[in-house]
């Protein structure tokens, strides 16, 4: 069975913005023209409810119980459909025993109907079923992480979670840590940056800043380029996607950027792309339009 090109968008601890960036990073594909597919595989539905769709989960339940299609919904953004979730996903740990259980999402994507140009998948922040199937169906993972100390630790733990898979996934690949909710003025940044760029080289993405439009996105059913179009939320995505996209596929990516004339570069004033240090202040108010 031919493997789709899949992206997981994993991190086993919570609060760190992983359902933010999978929602957001999906739809500044589907914005580049790309057809994206989203499969929500966390029991509290969040991607689902961020795009504004409400569900119970038990059609995915019962396509992974029968080994079939996944349960596709199509949704009001633009070029993204959805494999929804909900609270019936919680009981998956129970039904799902045996071996090759943690191939099932892979096979059922394999059954799924529809051109998609990428399969992005959204996890709960632990490794249960639900996670392991998604790092078994993929060949990328991306890594939102919180720029604190506490956040690295939890990166640390993923990354060994990843190369506890690499003998039956030997395709898996962390191509994309996040920095997100980042204060560029705060000297905790500067040093977590730091510690990122030297574990994961290359392979550090511009940073998500703390963002008000950011916050208020997922309570519209909508992402923040959809709500705040012209804001640092909707600025920053764009250029991470950009650079994600140049990660996965290389020379393949497009060299003229898709989004001339939409304000990428930030409509803020700052760049989120730049590493350069800055007088450090401990303290700093979140940033907003």
């Amino acid at each position: 069975m031919q493997m789709r090109k899949t992206v997981a968008v994993v991190n086993l601890k919570g609060g760190v913005g992983k359902t933010t960036t999978a929602v957001n990073f999906a739809a500044c594909l589907g914005e580049m023209g790309r057809k994206i597919l989203l499969v929500d595989m966390d029991p509290q539905g969040s991607a689902s409810l961020s795009v504004g769709v409400i569900n119970e989960g038990s059609e995915l339940l019962d396509a992974l119980q029968t080994n079939s299609a996944l349960p596709v919904v199509s949704t009001e953004v633009h070029n993204l459909d959805l494999v929804p979730s909900g609270m019936a996903m919680a009981t998956a740990n129970q039904w799902f025993t045996g071996d090759n259980v943690n191939e099932i999402l892979f096979q059922c994507l394999g059954q799924t109907r529809g051109d998609y140009d990428l399969v992005v998948i959204d996890c709960p922040p632990s490794l249960s079923f639900h996670t392991m199937n998604a790092l078994m169906a993929c060949q990328h993972v991306i890594v939102p992480v919180e720029a604190s100390f506490l956040g690295m630790n939890g990166l640390k733990q993923m990354a060994v979670a990843i190369e506890s898979v690499k003998p039956q996934n030997p395709d898996i690949k962390i191509e994309a840590v996040i920095p997100c909710r980042a204060h560029r003025r705060r000297r905790i940044h500067w040093e977590i940056m730091d510690q990122l760029n030297a574990m994961f080289p290359g392979r550090v993405s511009p940073i998500i800043r703390e963002n008000v439009a950011i916050t208020e996105a997922p309570g519209k059913g909508k992402p923040v380029i959809v709500t705040a179009r012209v804001s640092k939320g909707a600025d920053d995505y764009r250029l991470v996607t950009l650079w994600i996209d140049e990660q996965i596929n290389g020379e393949q990516a497009s060299t003229e950027s898709p989004y001339a004339g939409v304000g990428v570069e930030s409509s803020a004033g700052e760049s989120a792309y730049s590493y350069e240090p800055r007088e450090p202040n401990e303290e700093i108010n979140s940033d907003t339009y």
